[in-house]
């Protein structure tokens, strides 16, 4: 089942696009539904399943890239809920924006040949 998802993953060329189309889908259910206590961390959750969906698209990927690679580890850090960091829209924001550079550079780096 894992080489299947690999292999999907590996023939999909525009696969990158869901990175921030999950991060800041999840961003805007957080805004609208705030008042909810089940959909209020959806931004949260949005970032961590973005950044993990990178960090697929890279492992699957010929060339290793080590910053997509280590993206899942990033958001497990930034978004511990005991951590230091706050984990308000803003810093949903920028880590979105963060994680839209890197996957950005990392289409151009490897994809640019396809």
């Amino acid at each position: 089942m894992i080489s299947s998802i690999s292999q999907c993953l590996r023939s999909k060329k525009n696969a990158w696009v869901l990175v921030p189309v999950i991060a800041f889908l999840g961003i805007i259910i957080g805004i609208i539904f705030q008042n909810d206590p089940l959909l209020v961390n959806s931004g949260v959750f949005g970032c961590i399943l973005s950044s993990f969906v990178l960090g697929a698209l890279a492992y699957v990927n010929p060339k290793k890239d080590i910053v997509a690679l280590l993206a899942p580890l990033y958001s497990l850090i930034i978004f511990n809920p005991w951590g230091e960091f706050s984990t308000g829209i803003f810093m949903q924001v920028l880590y979105s924006l963060t994680i839209l550079v890197v996957v950005l550079r990392f289409r151009q780096r490897f994809y640019s040949d396809i």
